[in-house]
């Protein structure tokens, strides 16, 4: 009879084990890249499933329910403090058996500046319960720098301006970024991604008094991409984008289609790319 007290106390305790564990939050999160060069957006997406029977309230001043990122640096006790306390999330609600996917820069909220490895994850905290997502790790590089530039201001002698070129190799492709920074002061602004690259002709940085900055650099065999920034004391940003043909190739394939040396070739199946974000 004891036997079967204690057997039946033991079913309980699983039984109760596993409702317990099926009425949970699921925490996941995923990075855009595993390197991201100095200044640029790290960019991540933070995904959730309810699967309490609660409802979620996250970001409402009275909620007791809330939405964590934790990170890391160069050791697992070397936390980032954040210095935004705005909710890392925003304001959301989650139903029961319902998902969120939300894609947070996560710059906006913690220093990320310094060269290094980092190490993240996400929590959401409901019920007095921590549901974490697992550990994903990133660098942060200052890339391959291939040219740089300085801009001054008329009327403000204080104040320079530094453009970087640097390019990093990502998702099997070279891609250029031009990186800006301020002196004194060391304000740093979003580094940019201007785009893939070919290494073998250096890219053009050209900066007017008037506060336009020109990079154009190679972007394929056949065309170049030209970038336009306006750059003002207290603005930076991109007014324009597009891609040039190279006139010299252009030129060789218009001779070409004209004394029909072209027209035998057979078309070239296009393969398709998907990008991550």
């Amino acid at each position: 009879m004891m036997f079967f007290k204690k057997s039946n106390l033991l079913l309980a305790l699983v039984l109760f084990a596993g409702i317990s564990a099926g009425q949970q939050v699921n925490v996941g999160l995923t990075l855009a890249y595993n390197v991201y060069v100095v200044g640029e957006p790290v960019l991540v997406q933070i995904e959730a499933l309810n699967a309490t029977r609660d409802l979620i309230e996250v970001g409402k001043p009275e909620s007791p329910n809330h939405v964590l990122i934790e990170i890391t640096k160069d050791g697992q006790y070397n936390a980032v403090k954040s210095f935004n306390d705005a909710p890392v999330a925003g304001v959301f609600e989650l139903e029961p058996s319902q998902s969120l996917h939300r894609k947070v820069e996560l710059d906006k909220w913690f220093s990320l500046l310094q060269e290094g490895k980092y190490v993240v994850r996400a929590v959401i905290v409901h019920a007095g319960m921590r549901y974490e997502s697992s550990k994903k790790s990133f660098d942060i590089v200052p890339g391959i720098p291939l040219g740089e530039g300085v801009q001054m201001f008329v009327g403000r002698p204080d104040l320079r301006r530094n453009f970087r070129l640097v390019y990093w190799h990502r998702n099997q492709v070279d891609r250029l970024f031009i990186r800006i920074e301020d002196s004194p002061g060391a304000r740093i602004w979003d580094t940019i991604d201007l785009g893939s690259m070919m290494r073998g002709m250096p890219p053009r940085l050209d900066i007017s008094p008037e506060g336009e900055v020109t990079v154009v650099h190679r972007s394929t065999q056949d065309a170049f991409a030209r970038t336009l920034l306006w750059s003002l004391p207290d603005v930076v940003e991109v007014i324009e984008r597009n891609s040039l043909l190279d006139p010299e190739i252009s030129a060789t394939q218009r001779v070409k289609s004209l004394y029909g040396e072209m027209a035998d070739e057979e078309p070239k199946e296009k393969k398709s790319w998907w990008k991550f974000w």
